[in-house]
């Protein structure tokens, strides 16, 4: 170890090991991470290997990513075999540790941080049990497509429409994009990887009545070959200035029908005559419809939090290292010696805040997603009354 490092950190005032095992969650978890960290570092498969990220089209690098993803699976079997089925294994310890780990993003994250959490939360029972098992078995890779070009988090504004037609005894839902800027544009894991997506859009029922947001279960690809389904034009948006693995995606539809029962029903139904109900509740719980979106906001800030502590751990070393203008107060010139360009008082002045802003973000973002599932457990468990407005108007302005 370079003697400046290590000099520093001989000087710390605080028990490094302490807030390591804080932000882990506990002296077991820091151990369990490390542990983990090993494995994925001495995988044999070396499909972990970073080296030539930067030197790989962005096609190559969507695919490695989705290998990453596939030997992540494998590994999860070994090391938590208990837990490995599990829909919720993105809130799994190892699955997150492992996750960290890869240094890397994944093109089919979205699938378990907000299209596996929206079925949970939205379908009724009879529609869970059908769609669980293909989701646990990967014939269902699936995405969240709220984004429109038009609209993003104005979800009112949204323009997808799905219109209930008497077409057979069950009566079907036709989703359509109306509009240019009615297409859905920037959801990840839309462009090459999903073969479903929970579509958000206008519920027109049986009476012609707009009955406004609601979710819809639509499939993209053939399960065949993953060639778009009929009336389906769906693609990759490009390269971005970064988080290339992510295949954020655009869709639009043109009159694609799904069965009826395509639409999320927890909440409110349409039946087999294109009559519309839905459970009473609150104007606050009536909102559960976009906690998927504010939890996944949750997780942005959280991550933040972690890059941002990524960034200033480097330049923080970087700053103890690198040495810049003779130390008068070591003989200056006659010497050679030089002062660390941590010593700088300007330099302390960019440094310090931003590493006491990493740990509010992490700290925050871990309070905000802690508070949004404890309303979507009373949303899902039918006590939605004990979710108030100004609850959830605090948290989406958070």
């Amino acid at each position: 170890m370079n003697p400046d490092l290590q000099a520093e950190r001989i000087k710390a005032s605080f028990d490094t090991t302490k807030i390591t095992n804080l932000l882990d969650g506990g002296a077991d978890k820091t151990a369990r991470r490390r542990a983990l960290e090993k494995l994925i570092e001495t995988d044999p498969s070396g499909v972990f290997n970073n080296d030539k990220n930067h030197y790989m089209h962005r096609n190559e690098r969507h695919v490695r990513a989705l290998a990453k993803f596939v030997r992540l699976v494998e590994l999860m079997k070994i090391v938590s075999p208990d837990n490995c089925t599990d829909l919720d294994v993105v809130a799994n310890d190892d699955f997150r540790f492992l996750i960290g780990a890869l240094a890397d993003d994944l093109p089919a994250a979205l699938h378990w941080v907000m299209f596996v959490p929206n079925i949970k939360s939205l379908c009724d029972e009879e529609q869970q049990a059908f769609w669980m098992p293909l989701i646990r078995d990967w014939k269902v890779i699936g995405c969240y497509a709220q984004t429109e070009l038009g609209h993003g988090s104005n979800v009112r504004g949204l323009e997808t429409t799905a219109t209930f037609v008497k077409d057979c005894e069950e009566g079907s839902f036709v989703i359509n994009s109306p509009t240019v800027t009615s297409a859905k544009f920037w959801p990840g894991t839309l462009g090459r990887t999903a073969n479903h997506a929970v579509v958000i859009a206008r519920l027109i029922d049986g009476d012609g009545v707009d009955r406004g947001i609601h979710n819809f279960l639509v499939q993209l690809r053939s399960f065949d070959d993953h060639t778009p389904m009929p009336g389906v034009k769906t693609g990759d948006i490009g390269p971005k200035i970064g988080y290339n693995n992510m295949d954020n995606g655009f869709a639009r539809f043109d009159h694609v029908k799904i069965p009826r029962r395509n639409m999320a029903m927890r909440f409110a139904a349409v039946d087999k005559d294109g009559k519309y109900t839905k459970k009473t509740m609150s104007e606050a719980a009536s909102k559960v419809a976009y906690i998927t979106m504010m939890q996944v906001r949750a997780y942005i800030i959280n991550e933040a939090g972690k890059s941002l502590a990524a960034g200033c751990t480097i330049t923080t070393r970087y700053s103890a290292v690198r040495r810049q203008g003779f130390d008068m107060s070591k003989g200056g010139e006659k010497t050679k010696a030089e002062v660390q360009i941590l010593d700088y008082k300007q330099q302390q002045h960019r440094i310090l805040p931003l590493i006491a802003s990493a740990y509010c973000f992490f700290f925050t973002g871990r309070k905000v997603l802690r508070d949004l599932q404890a309303i979507e457990r009373n949303l899902v468990a039918g006590v939605g009354e004990m979710v108030t407005k100004t609850e959830v108007a605090d948290l989406h302005a958070s």
